[in-house]
């Protein structure tokens, strides 16, 4: 269970966006158990094989054919995206409390990938998330959803225990 996120922290996230910080926005959540952070971070942070790693969800082909401008505004609307959809826990507690859903992800995914011409058919997730509720409903697309987000905090988790390994090898 992720730690709770009060409005102040909050307000911190959003300066640390301002100042194009992504990669530690996302860290501050992965640390503090959100797991679609630790999914977003491993593909902002390079990890998909890309100069300056691509937006979290975004079909390696579709990143292939944008310029590395509209990657960086792609990554911050999501990066912003993403915050705000964990604010709106805030109209109903004083904290944030838990990971985005599915179908927050979904809507936040395409509100961005809308606003910058491209289609839900350019996130990775939209034919598995399309399978799975053809398959077994909304329901099943959140279960399928929780698991993405437990493997992506997985190997995150072991890929820091890798690189602290090898820090104390040296």
């Amino acid at each position: 269970m992720p730690s709770s996120i009060s409005k102040g922290q909050c307000r911190k996230l959003r300066a640390l966006l301002a100042r194009e910080r992504i990669v530690s926005f996302y860290s501050y959540f992965a640390d503090h158990g959100y797991y679609y952070a630790c999914w977003a971070t491993g593909d902002v942070d390079g990890a998909a094989g890309m100069k300056g790693g691509v937006v979290p969800g975004l079909s390696l082909e579709t990143a292939q054919r944008l310029n590395d401008d509209e990657l960086a505004r792609i990554r911050m609307a999501m990066a912003e995206a993403y915050l705000s959809a964990l604010e709106a826990q805030l109209t109903s507690s004083r904290h944030i409390t838990r990971d985005v859903t599915a179908e927050e992800t979904a809507g936040f995914h395409g509100d961005v990938f809308r606003s910058h011409f491209l289609g839900l058919k350019d996130w990775t997730l939209f034919l598995p998330f399309e399978q799975q509720e053809k398959a077994g409903g909304l329901d099943a697309v959140e279960r399928y959803w929780q698991g993405v987000l437990r493997t992506s905090a997985q190997l995150s988790a072991r890929a820091l225990a890798r690189s602290t390994a090898l820090l104390q090898a040296a």
